[in-house]
């Protein structure tokens, strides 16, 4: 097969499903900014950055987060903070988790908090979350958040430096086994604040990916694994490796700076996935490097977590996810290349 051809089969499968009748949600059909492709999108990041109806399902959420990669006092730390909500899910509904691991050091600490759904606030249409230790707040020009744990706390702020991505160019996809999502990105925002930890406060620069997700969680999901990639000419990838009972996916959304996509297959990650660490706290085991191939963009990557393979957050069933700092070296569109990226996996890893 031709690369114009994988590029054209990979468009047509994500753009089936995009075209697919949306699930329950608020989802808006105003485009979204600068894709000169053409391609109509189906979220609306000045919107949908707020809260969603929910459908009927019981799995049925809401999801915003970051990563960040940011520099101080001559250290690299890497940052995440989530926040997810299940309204139709009785236990453990409302939820958000703060991260951080010094990739100079190798320390690293995670804090979760649940929370009771009358102290939890996120309006539809507006970013305004606030919880017991966490505020978050602005829009697709700026944001504000704060955390607060007992081991330390984080005071950023975030501005967006270029165009959303819409996941499979039109920001509607299947996750696995049919069952459709909404999910975009801020993938560039510039981000600076103090960031507190191991009693030590740090004045810190770098840069975050925003990443906004919502819809129905397939129960069939066996495992997936999700990655951010920052090219040095300034292409932003997302790529989504899932494994469900009836289907495996494994593909990538490429933001080009002119705000144009492509749709393309990734091989499997499994090929790829070695060095595997299993987690002392859960027994879920995980790679920590892949081999990454994209053929229709002459690619491949060597990507491996970085500062400490246990960067697992646990989860109130007793399971968990990883949710890594990593690192990119290899060639992309025939250059090389590298960078510093997130790695998110979940569910069963041994085979």
């Amino acid at each position: 097969m031709s690369t114009s051809q994988a590029r054209r089969r990979a468009v047509a499968l994500v753009a089936t499903a995009a075209l697919a009748v949306p699930i329950g949600s608020s989802a808006q059909a105003t485009p979204t900014p600068a894709p000169t492709s053409g391609i109509p999108a189906l979220v609306d990041p000045a919107v949908d950055l707020g809260r969603h109806a929910p459908g009927p399902q019981p799995t049925w959420f809401d999801s915003i987060y970051f990563t960040s990669s940011v520099r101080a006092n001559g250290q690299e730390f890497g940052l995440q903070v989530h926040t997810r909500i299940l309204p139709n899910r009785g236990e453990a509904a409302y939820r958000w988790t703060l991260a951080v691991i010094n990739k100079t050091t190798g320390w690293y600490r995670d804090h979760a908090v649940m929370v009771e759904p009358e102290d939890y606030r996120w309006s539809p249409g507006k970013l305004d979350i606030t919880a017991p230790g966490l505020s978050w707040s602005g829009d697709v020009v700026h944001q504000s958040v704060q955390v607060e744990t007992p081991w330390g706390s984080l005071d950023v702020q975030l501005t967006p430096t270029g165009p959303a991505l819409n996941y499979a160019s039109t920001g509607f996809f299947a996750l696995a086994d049919g069952v459709p999502n909404y999910e975009f990105a801020l993938p560039a925002m510039r981000t600076s604040g103090t960031l507190a930890v191991d009693g030590k406060t740090h004045q810190i620069k770098g840069t975050s990916w925003l990443d906004r997700q919502w819809g129905e969680m397939p129960t069939s999901l066996v495992r997936w694994t999700w990655m951010n990639l920052a090219m040095p000419n300034g292409d932003k990838i997302a790529i989504w490796d899932t494994v469900g009972t009836g289907t495996k996916n494994s593909w990538a959304t490429v933001l080009h700076p002119d705000g144009s996509y492509e749709v393309v297959d990734v091989e499997p990650l499994a090929r790829g996935a070695s060095r595997q660490w299993t987690s002392p706290a859960t027994g879920q085991t995980y790679p920590t490097r892949w081999h990454i191939r994209i053929p229709a963009l002459r690619s491949e990557l060597d990507v491996r977590v970085t500062g400490n393979p246990d960067q697992e957050i646990e989860t109130p069933d007793g399971g968990g996810y990883l949710e890594a700092a990593a690192a990119f070296t290899g060639r992309y569109d025939g250059k090389n290349v590298r960078g510093e990226n997130y790695v998110e996996m979940t569910g069963e890893w041994k085979s």
